[in-house]
C-alpha cells in the first residue's frame, strides 16, 4: 500500500466496505456458478471414474445457461443479499484488521526483540490471521450464502434459511466446513497479501520514478498486482474450497473434513478437488482487482482530502470533535 500519513482505522473500514459491496454485486453470477459446478460435478465425476463421459456436460457455460433457462437472467444473482451481508462488513473488517495486525507486527521490530520479522513475513502473517478471524466471525452467513447459491435449497429469506439450518443441524450447522474454510482462507489470504506487496514493488520499480505518483499508474499497479496474486493464491487453495462447499451443502453426508476429502478422492479422483476452479479463478481474480483497487483509491483519496488545509479549516470550524487525536492515527506503509 502506498505511504499514507494519518490514516485512521475508520478510513480502512470505509474503503473495505465500499470495495466489498462493488465486488460482490458485480461478481455474484460467478460465485453462484462456482457453487453449482462444485455441486453438480459430484455425480458426474463418479461417472467418469467408472468409465463414463459425464464430465463433458458440465462446464461454466452449461451451468450458467441452465440457471438462466430455469430462473431467467436474474437467477444468476440469487444469493446476492447473503453475499452482501457477508462481504461488505467482512471486507471492511478484514482491511481494518489487516492494517492493525501489520502495525502490531512491525512494533516487534521497533522494540528491538532478538527475532526480526521481515516485511514479507509480516504481510503473510497479517493476511492469514486477519482472514481467519473475519472468516470465523462471518461463518454463519457464509453457510447461508452457499445454500442460497445451490439449487438444493429454495430459501425465501436469510431468516428462514437460518431457522431451517438450526432446526435440521443445530447451531453447529451454521459453522459447517469451518476447518476447511480456515485451511482455505489462511494460506489464500497470506499468500495473496505476500504476492500482492511483492508485485507492487516489482511494478513500481519498472515505472519511471517521476510517474510513480500518477493516479493512472497507481491504479494499473494495484490492479495488475491484485490479478497476479489472485491467480496464484486461488489455484493453491481450490481443493479446500471444494471440501468446504460439500460440507456446507450436505453436512450429513460430509460430517468432517477428512471424510469429505477421502470421499472426493475415492469417488471422483484428484480432479474432484478442482471442480469449479475456472469460475472461482475468474471471480477471485477480478474481485481482487476491483476490491484492492477501489480500497486503495478510497483510502488515498480520503487521506489526501483530510490532509488538505481547506478541509482541516472546515473541520476545525464546524465539527472539531471529529478531528483525530495524535494517538488515534498511524502511518500505513
Amino acid at each position: 500500500m502506498p505511504t499514507q500519513s494519518h490514516v485512521s482505522p475508520q478510513i480502512h473500514l470505509l474503503g473495505g466496505g465500499v470495495s466489498g459491496l462493488a465486488s460482490c454485486v458485480v461478481l455474484q453470477p460467478l460465485d453462484l456458478v462456482k457453487t453449482r459446478l462444485q455441486q453438480e460435478t459430484h455425480t458426474l465425476l463418479k461417472s467418469v471414474a467408472g468409465g463414463g463421459q459425464g464430465l463433458r456436460r458440465v462446464t461454466l457455460w452449461s451451468v450458467a445457461s441452465g440457471v438462466v433457462a430455469t430462473d431467467s437472467v436474474s437467477g444468476l444473482w440469487r444469493g446476492t443479499w447473503p453475499t452482501i451481508l457477508r462481504n461488505v462488513p467482512g471486507s471492511a473488517l478484514y482491511f481494518a484488521c489487516l492494517e492493525q495486525t501489520r502495525r502490531a507486527l512491525r512494533a516487534v521490530n521497533v522494540v528491538g526483540a532478538p527475532v526480526t520479522i521481515t516485511p514479507g513475513t509480516i504481510n503473510l502473517l497479517s493476511g492469514a490471521t486477519s482472514r481467519v478471524m473475519v472468516g470465523m466471525l462471518m461463518m454463519p452467513i457464509t453457510v447461508i450464502k452457499v445454500r442460497y447459491e445451490s439449487n438444493m435449497y429454495r430459501y425465501t429469506s436469510v431468516l428462514a434459511a437460518t431457522r431451517g439450518i438450526v432446526r435440521e443441524h443445530g447451531i453447529r450447522g451454521l459453522f459447517a466446513g469451518s476447518g476447511a474454510t480456515i485451511l482455505r482462507d489462511a494460506p489464500h489470504a497470506g499468500l495473496y497479501v505476500f504476492f500482492y506487496e511483492h508485485s507492487k514493488d516489482i511494478l513500481k520499480a519498472a515505472f519511471p520514478r517521476s510517474l510513480n505518483s500518477s493516479s493512472n499508474n497507481n491504479t494499473l499497479i494495484h490492479t495488475t498486482s491484485a490479478c497476479v496474486s489472485g491467480v496464484a493464491a486461488t489455484v493453491v487453495t481450490n481443493p479446500f474450497d471444494v471440501v468446504k462447499t460439500r460440507m456446507q451443502l450436505n453436512p450429513r453426508e460430509n460430517p468432517s473434513m477428512p471424510r469429505t476429502a477421502w470421499k472426493i478422492i475415492t469417488e471422483e479422483r484428484a480432479s474432484g478437488f478442482f471442480a469449479g476452479m475456472l469460475p472461482r479463478l475468474l471471480r477471485k481474480t477480478v474481485s481482487a482487482a476491483i476490491t484492492w483497487t477501489i480500497y486503495e483509491e478510497v483510502v488515498r483519496s480520503i487521506s489526501t482530502l483530510r490532509q488538505s488545509p481547506e478541509h482541516r479549516r472546515i473541520m476545525f470550524v464546524t465539527v472539531p470533535a471529529f478531528i483525530p487525536r495524535e494517538s488515534d492515527v498511524y502511518t500505513s506503509n
